[in-house]
């Protein structure tokens, strides 16, 4: 009996334990939540990073691609992130079996870079990508442009020489007027002048992701016209991984082998990964400062970096904020062929104009940047983006200005001693503010997708000038010396439509119109001989674009385009108000004038004198890749009417300006790459252009030598036909070659550069041309990978000029000029300036990465 019951008592147990076991393996199943991961193209991601918003609940995917993780109480959302691709979360109840991560995450376009980034295949532009991985092998310490000498038909130097301080972009000829930049889809260039000012953004180079270069009219959507291209700037954002980077660098400059100067930069920068599988913080902090390569053309900077991410299941937030002040020395003037000749580091500025041997001709400015970027999901159709922004701008540059008339400066008889002349050190201040908005809806559809977004932006700006110093004052002048003041407004607001169209399976249509509306208003007080001149221009313009792709199979792609785009002249080309010199009028039409009380008239102006330029860009190009080489070409030839070029001559360093009727850039361009290995790549292009003035006379002012005593009395001009002659300042041709070798731990690039002919000026006169020249450089870094616990080390030396050449970069400034001796032949000539290059030059650098 006993037995029995014992044996009942065991099968009773036996069977609660098999229950149980099946209950717990049952609940245990119920609550692992497993999928797998794809790309875009179906194809299974390894290393995907899956985190929730559970504390120490994080895994990754294996090489298949698969996920799994247990379901604990509390968790509610899942973030999927890798390198590459965009972070995508969802809800725990909706997660689905199969997670699709989309190419690379830029944010904002959802946010920021769709509305003006091309797609291989889908964009009929000409464009060229500049990976991170590119970033990473060519930045170590310099001005941004440098980064893009060795892209297609890019034109990059600067005016003291050396990697830092003030660098100059020209792409198929045109200067970084007419190439608009953007930083997250936010347009860089200044609204008065449209510069792009990369000067003012110290190391901005080392926050940078991503970059997409387009040349012609492009894609943009935002900020000014674009001409000769587009720069689109992604900076860093979300990073899945926690880290910290320390970087220390140092450099040096030579010539005749003799060391002239020296560059610093030391930095820091932090990840905090993916927190509560939501947020993601990151910052950088960076020195740079640099002796330059002229002399007297050093630079001091410092700059700050800091990124906020929040991800959600329908939403990206992202805040944006970065600047920093520097202070350069001016190098602004470059020197004459016999100056460099006698000392190729000259920087004397122009005798008689400006001395930039004065210790302290610097420039001085802090900007800093806020951006707010937010996409919204509705559903698989419908995303909405939202950009807003905030850039304010403060400082001046320092002068030092000999035999300067003290009347043009407010300065009376009552504090001098009674002298007309003087040499003065004078301060030209701006304090300015632009705050835009950047909406986009994107609505797909069956076959492509429709687009409607614009961009708005008010901007001001405060311009005084201060007299700090002055000869001959004996009574009591203020330091804060004011001798011109006058504000400016811009109201700009474009609006835009863009149609992509699946025509049939392998040809795509891409159409987009752009209204633009601007609005500029000007305010000068009454100081001296500012007169107080006061005036409004609107201008209103449409530019239409259509383009079509053909993928002929997966390897061939052509396309061509046809865009308008129209540009307005710079403020100063208008009315450079920062000017003394008394009787200057605003360039307008002049419609009536009346005397007041005062004395002085009151001008109603109509429309400006200079006209807007106006270009239609034709392109047709294509591309065929394989999986180890590419190859494309591109065919542009782009009609001016009214193009804006350098007159000749200085007003207060604004170079004169004026219209030419007619004017063509044309050209070809070639990109090519081989890798025949995992270990090795071999890229280049070579570009050539064809830019000449097809319609225009040269009028020239000169006065005679009457002979009677050797005065200049009678006055007359000539005009000269420069039709069919180049436009300045444009090499005819450019090409690189980079042989780049990358085995994980050690990376060796070597770059060749080949730059044709310059001319300066107008008269395209052979003596004041720049020779073509070959120039090369080469870089090396080891990666020693974990050090101890102190973390992963690598070490970079870069060596550029490598072999020592001596050669002039750029044109500075030119004028032509003519003039006659009574009773002989008119004599047309010019005068020009240059840029020297630096000769060879070292920069060694150390990272170690801490976690």
């Amino acid at each position: 009996m006993n037995n029995y019951f014992n044996l009942a008592k065991l099968k009773l147990f036996a069977t609660l334990l098999v229950f149980f076991i099946f209950i717990n393996l049952s609940l245990a199943n119920a609550a692992e939540l497993s999928g797998i991961v794809f790309n875009s193209e179906w194809e299974t991601i390894e290393g995907v990073t899956v985190k929730t918003n559970f504390d120490g609940t994080i895994t990754a995917t294996d090489k298949n691609g698969n996920f799994s993780f247990p379901l604990i109480e509390g968790m509610t959302r899942v973030t999927f992130s890798s390198v590459g691709y965009k972070p995508k979360q969802f809800e725990i109840s909706q997660l689905p079996a199969k997670i699709i991560l989309e190419d690379i995450y830029y944010r904002g376009t959802d946010i920021v870079v769709h509305a003006s980034r091309a797609e291989i295949g889908v964009t009929p532009i000409a464009f060229d990508n500049f990976s991170s991985d590119e970033i990473k092998r060519d930045y170590t310490v310099s001005e941004f442009p440098l980064l893009l000498e060795t892209t297609p038909n890019a034109f990059v130097y600067s005016d003291g020489g050396a990697s830092l301080g003030y660098t100059y972009l020209r792409i198929r000829g045109f200067d970084d007027r007419r190439i608009v930049t953007y930083i997250n889809g936010v347009p860089l260039n200044d609204p008065e002048d449209q510069v792009t000012y990369f000067i003012d953004l110290p190391d901005f180079t080392a926050n940078v992701s991503d970059i997409q270069i387009q040349r012609g009219v492009g894609n943009s959507l935002y900020g000014d016209a674009s001409f000769g291209g587009s720069i689109n700037v992604v900076t860093n954002g979300l990073n899945s991984q926690r880290s910290a980077l320390f970087t220390s660098g140092m450099g040096k400059y030579t010539s005749d082998n003799n060391t002239v100067g020296s560059t610093y930069k030391q930095s820091f920068q932090f990840n905090s990964g993916l927190i509560d599988g939501r947020w993601s913080f990151g910052g950088r902090f960076s020195k740079q400062k640099s002796d330059g390569y002229r002399r007297q053309s050093w630079y001091d900077g410092w700059s700050y970096y800091f990124n906020a991410v929040r991800i959600d299941p329908k939403m990206t937030t992202e805040i944006n904020i970065f600047g920093g002040p520097m202070k350069v020395h001016a190098a602004w003037y470059g020197a004459s062929k016999e100056d460099i000749a006698l000392d190729r580091r000259a920087n004397i500025g122009i005798p008689g104009y400006e001395d930039l041997t004065y210790d302290n001709a610097t420039d001085n400015f802090n900007q800093p940047h806020y951006q707010l970027h937010n996409t919204y999901i509705f559903n698989d159709r419908i995303t909405l983006s939202n950009t807003f922004y905030y850039i304010r701008g403060k400082g001046y540059y320092e002068q030092y200005k000999p035999e300067q008339y003290l009347l043009d400066y407010n300065i009376t008889d009552a504090v001098t001693d009674s002298s007309s002349l003087a040499d003065l050190v004078r301060q030209k201040c701006v304090e300015k503010k632009q705050i835009g908005w950047n909406p986009r809806l994107d609505i797909k559809h069956d076959k492509g997708q429709h687009s409607f977004g614009g961009s708005f932006y008010y901007f001001d700006s405060d311009h005084y000038g201060k007299v700090v110093w002055a000869q001959h004052i004996v009574g009591h002048l203020s330091p804060q010396h004011i001798y011109y003041n006058h504000y400016g407004t811009k109201y700009v607001g474009s609006l835009y439509f863009q149609e992509q169209l699946q025509l049939n399976e392998k040809l795509l249509m891409m159409a987009t119109g752009q209204f633009r509306l601007q609005k500029y208003s000007f305010e000068q007080k009454i100081i001296g001989p500012y007169r107080g001149y006061t005036f409004d221009i609107d201008w209103f313009f449409f530019s239409p674009r259509i383009g079509f792709t053909y993928n002929a199979n997966s390897n061939l792609m052509l396309f061509t385009n046809l865009s308008l785009s129209q540009r307005t002249p710079s403020d100063a080309a208008i009315y450079d108000a920062d000017d003394p010199q008394p009787g200057t009028v605003p360039f307008l039409e002049l419609k009536d004038s009346t005397l007041q009380s005062s004395g002085l008239y009151l001008y109603d102006f109509g429309e400006p004198l200079i006209k807007s330029e106006n270009l239609l860009d034709f392109e047709l190009g294509g591309e065929y890749h394989t999986k180890n080489y590419v190859a494309g070409i591109n065919l542009f030839w782009m009609n001016f009417k009214d193009m804006i070029v350098g007159e000749g001559g200085i007003t207060d360093g604004v170079e004169n300006k004026l219209n030419v009727n007619k004017v063509v850039h044309a050209g070809i361009e070639l990109t090519g790459a081989y890798k025949p290995s995992d270990d090795f790549r071999f890229s280049g292009n070579f570009s050539y252009n064809f830019n000449r003035i097809k319609d225009f006379i040269h009028i020239l002012s000169y006065e005679i030598d009457s002979l009677d005593d050797g005065s200049y009395m009678l006055q007359e001009q000539v005009g000269v036909d420069v039709s069919n002659n180049t436009t300045p300042r444009f090499p005819e041709y450019i090409g690189n070659i980079i042989f780049d070798y990358d085995n994980q731990n050690i990376r060796l690039t070597w770059r060749n550069r080949f730059i044709g002919k310059q001319y300066s000026e107008l008269l395209n006169i052979d003596q004041l041309t720049i020779d073509p020249v070959y120039i090369s450089s080469f870089s090396a870094s080891y990666n020693f990978g974990q050090i101890s616990d102190i973390g992963k080390l690598t070490i970079t030396l870069n060596i550029d000029n490598l072999f020592d050449k001596k050669y002039i970069s750029a044109v500075a400034y030119a004028e032509n000029y003519a003039y006659r001796v009574a009773n002989q032949e008119t004599v047309t000539n010019g005068w020009s300036t240059y840029f020297v290059a630096p000769e060879r030059s070292f920069y060694g650098q150390i990272q170690l990465e801490l976690f």
